[in-house]
């Protein structure tokens, strides 16, 4: 994870809970994998300044739990997703964003959340590649879509209401 970041790319994987959190590890230590390094000093980790840093991030992404303290296998999934979506985004600088079914198991008011800091994300210049199978989603978050059907790129649109029943065909496997 460190030199991925260090190129200043986040990945949000599909399999949250299996891929991308630690159980026993801390909210926080999850909150900066792959970036622990800078809370360190002499060798040593610096708990304060990286639960100071963690509360602010669970503040801005609004990831609820009994703290940046708790094991990251306490929170529900819905606020581990929320805490890999921060850990991903908050990558400065953040140049490419690989997000794989980035709302799946949230509630409405989180989708919302999670479309505002993709697109804020893009506005700051990230390059954004968005896979979901859910076509509100692509419509909302993406400029143009490309649809893979059996491993294979079979078309490419722009991402514009318009083009809702098109693209549709094409995701189910028929010509546009």
């Amino acid at each position: 994870p460190t030199e991925i970041t260090a190129a200043g790319v986040g990945i949000i994987p599909e399999d949250r809970q299996a891929v991308a959190c630690i159980g026993p590890m801390s909210v926080a230590e999850n909150l900066f994998l792959g970036r622990l390094g800078r809370f360190t000093r002499f060798g040593l980790l610096r708990r304060r300044a990286l639960t100071a840093a963690a509360a602010e991030l669970m503040r801005r992404f609004d990831v609820r739990g009994s703290g940046p303290d708790a094991p990251i296998a306490q929170l529900s999934g819905g606020n581990q997703q929320k805490a890999v979506l921060a850990r991903e985004l908050s990558v400065e600088p953040l140049a490419f964003l690989l997000a794989a079914q980035p709302t799946r198991g949230l509630d409405v008011g989180a989708v919302a959340a999670v479309y505002d800091h993709i697109r804020a994300a893009r506005d700051r210049g990230a390059g954004i590649l968005l896979i979901s199978s859910e076509l509100d989603e692509l419509l909302t978050v993406a400029d143009r879509i490309l649809v893979i059907y059996r491993g294979r790129i079979i078309g490419e649109m722009a991402a514009e209401p318009g083009n809702r029943e098109a693209i549709g065909a094409l995701m189910s496997g028929h010509a546009a």
